[in-house]
């Protein structure tokens, strides 16, 4: 059997690595970025709500709140998806993504530039109390960092990419949000998370667990527990939050296709990469109110 130790942040070696990074330079390029913002804005105070939920996040990774978005705001984006992925000249229509195992059968598709594709996900990106939860979790004025918009599809493809369990590598401190645009129950895919694995992380036989970005779901589940393992369910205007430094990945649908958005909160660029910055349009920016165009320093106006 191999020896398993556990680390719990801060602790250094809870962390995971940046792409063009190590341990050390990925939390050095953080604390550096997290300094100045909180300087930058240091007038910034999140709600005695938001501050409650980030309280929850922070003791185990995850929240839901139950009937946050309006279900015609959810209908109408959901068009709006339908209308793109059957469009293949839509300039939103993003690449078709599938295995090469032989099957026609497509994991998903998704929109690109989800901030340019509707005002509807704008709305939802520049909530005030979800801006206000993911400033009260990192600790200083959020930045809205990446989104994405997928329909994933019921198929018959083995398990791959982000099916696996994964940390993601983007900022040693950032929130995701979950928004599924139906019901999704644990035959539709849900987004599965290991409790508390945020906090802790392993050495597996002396060896960081980065020693690999992904790790099959027996020997995860066998080291933090199967009681741990959280599929996260949710009705149609439920609202879901994680911080994906802890184990996470996604399920595949059974029953129904399942329609997905995340929007991502930093206080950097992911990665530390300027590249990695979406797009918005100038005319949307204009609309903001100041408080909400202070999230978009990491933004690429168009």
């Amino acid at each position: 059997m191999p020896k398993i130790e556990y680390v719990e942040y801060p602790n250094v070696n809870s962390f995971t690595r940046g792409v063009m990074s190590s341990v050390e330079q990925n939390l050095e390029l953080f604390n550096k970025a997290f300094e100045e913002r909180k300087s930058k804005y240091s007038d910034y105070k999140p709600s005695e709500q938001g501050q409650s939920i980030a309280k929850e996040i922070e003791e185990k990774g995850h929240a839901k709140i139950e009937q946050f978005i309006s279900h015609d705001l959810l209908d109408s984006l959901n068009e709006r998806v339908t209308e793109i992925l059957e469009d293949k000249n839509s300039p939103y229509n993003q690449s078709h993504i599938q295995e090469s195992t032989g099957s026609k059968s497509s994991m998903y598709l998704q929109c690109k530039g989800p901030l340019m594709v509707s005002p509807m996900v704008r709305e939802l990106a520049f909530n005030d109390l979800i801006a206000d939860i993911a400033g009260a979790y990192i600790g200083c004025k959020p930045a809205i960092g990446t989104c994405n918009l997928r329909r994933s599809y019921v198929n018959d493809l083995r398990e791959g990419g982000t099916q696996i369990y994964h940390v993601d590598p983007n900022s040693p401190k950032f929130l995701k949000f979950f928004v599924y645009l139906d019901d999704v129950d644990e035959d539709g895919g849900p987004f599965c998370y290991v409790e508390g694995s945020h906090r802790k992380k392993f050495l597996y036989d002396g060896h960081h667990f980065n020693i690999q970005y992904s790790w099959p779901k027996q020997a995860i589940e066998q080291i933090y527990g199967q009681d741990k393992v959280k599929l996260l369910t949710a009705k149609k205007g439920d609202l879901l939050v994680a911080d994906t430094n802890g184990w996470h990945r996604g399920t595949k649908p059974k029953n129904k296709n399942r329609t997905m958005l995340t929007l991502d909160y930093v206080c950097h660029y992911e990665e530390h990469r300027k590249s990695s910055a979406f797009e918005l349009p100038k005319n949307a920016f204009e609309e903001l109110n100041q408080s909400q165009k202070d999230m978009c320093d990491f933004l690429k106006l168009v």
